[in-house]
């Protein structure tokens, strides 16, 4: 995911310098302390927030969603619509990552919520976007 904005990253890679000032912020205060970063382009809006889990060590959560509407240009046929999913911010969180190939166990330490509680969320999801399983929920989110 973080590619799309910083093509250079790969694993064993040095952070790049945004990256490396959010965690280093993140550091400078007691475990819990968050930075965030909004970045966007390519049609979708990324944000990166890094959480302190302790010295020297931080977590970074990312979440990706296209951005609002875009206007066609004169002439054109097509528009862009804004997301009309109705999911709320967690389920949208749950929603990224699972459809980023997370299990359910995953999701749930990542997010700091039960897995019992991330599979609740995948219903509504589901149910929300009228998809049956994980594989048409990645699809649906590549849709948009």
């Amino acid at each position: 995911m973080l590619r799309i904005f910083f093509p250079d990253v790969a694993d064993g890679t040095v952070l790049p310098p945004e990256l490396k000032g959010l965690t280093d912020g993140a550091q400078v205060g007691a475990p819990g302390v968050r930075r965030t970063l909004v970045m966007e382009g390519h049609g979708e809006r990324l944000r990166i927030e890094v959480t302190a889990v302790g010295k020297g060590k931080t977590q970074l959560h990312l979440w990706r969603e296209p951005l609002p509407e875009m206007e066609a240009a004169p002439g054109a046929d097509i528009t862009i619509p804004p997301p009309a999913d109705g999911l709320t911010q967690r389920e949208r969180e749950v929603a990224l990552l699972v459809a980023d190939g997370l299990r359910s166990r995953e999701v749930a330490e990542r997010l700091g919520i039960a897995s019992q509680t991330v599979k609740s969320h995948l219903k509504t999801i589901f149910d929300k976007l009228g998809v049956r399983n994980r594989v048409e929920l990645a699809r649906r989110l590549v849709q948009h």
